[in-house]
């Protein structure tokens, strides 16, 4: 049984997983029953329903992205590295590509350069795939509100 089975099942919880945990931690029983017995008193002092509730919620999400990986259609499993790829093409022309054809058709064809991507729009797609978001995590690990 793994931990996804183990929270998420019946009878499932913080209280099931802290529980085996405390198991394998303490050989000695006295030590297992004092752990237990501060457990059930986070538990009935409620401190343990919201840590419940987030540890199951984030359990939940991990799964759907591990399924949503592992499947073998392309608009599941495809779309990150798409966009990815999209971006990335999207920074190496911009960056890259179009001042070096800019220039080429200025000095030797005469026409007009290619077309501009928004690149405010693309970095900030990129920037969002890349986990600026990391930054409220490290809030959240602080205890920043």
């Amino acid at each position: 049984m793994g931990i996804l089975d183990a929270i998420l099942g019946p009878g499932g919880g913080v209280v099931s997983l802290v529980d085996d945990i405390i198991k394998r931690a303490w050989p000695d029983p006295a030590q297992q029953a004092q752990a237990r017995l501060q457990l059930l008193d986070m538990q009935q002092r409620g401190e343990l329903a919201e840590l419940d509730a987030d540890l199951k919620t984030r359990l939940a999400e991990i799964q759907v992205d591990d399924d949503e990986v592992k499947s073998e259609s392309l608009f599941k499993s495809g779309w990150r590295p798409f966009v990815g790829w999209t971006c990335g093409a999207g920074v190496a022309y911009m960056m890259v590509a179009r001042p070096f054809i800019t220039w080429a058709c200025d000095a030797f064809l005469h026409v007009a350069p290619p077309p501009a991507i928004d690149i405010l729009v693309l970095q900030s797609i990129l920037f969002g795939m890349l986990g600026l978001a990391t930054a409220r995590t490290v809030e959240k690990v602080k205890g920043a509100q």
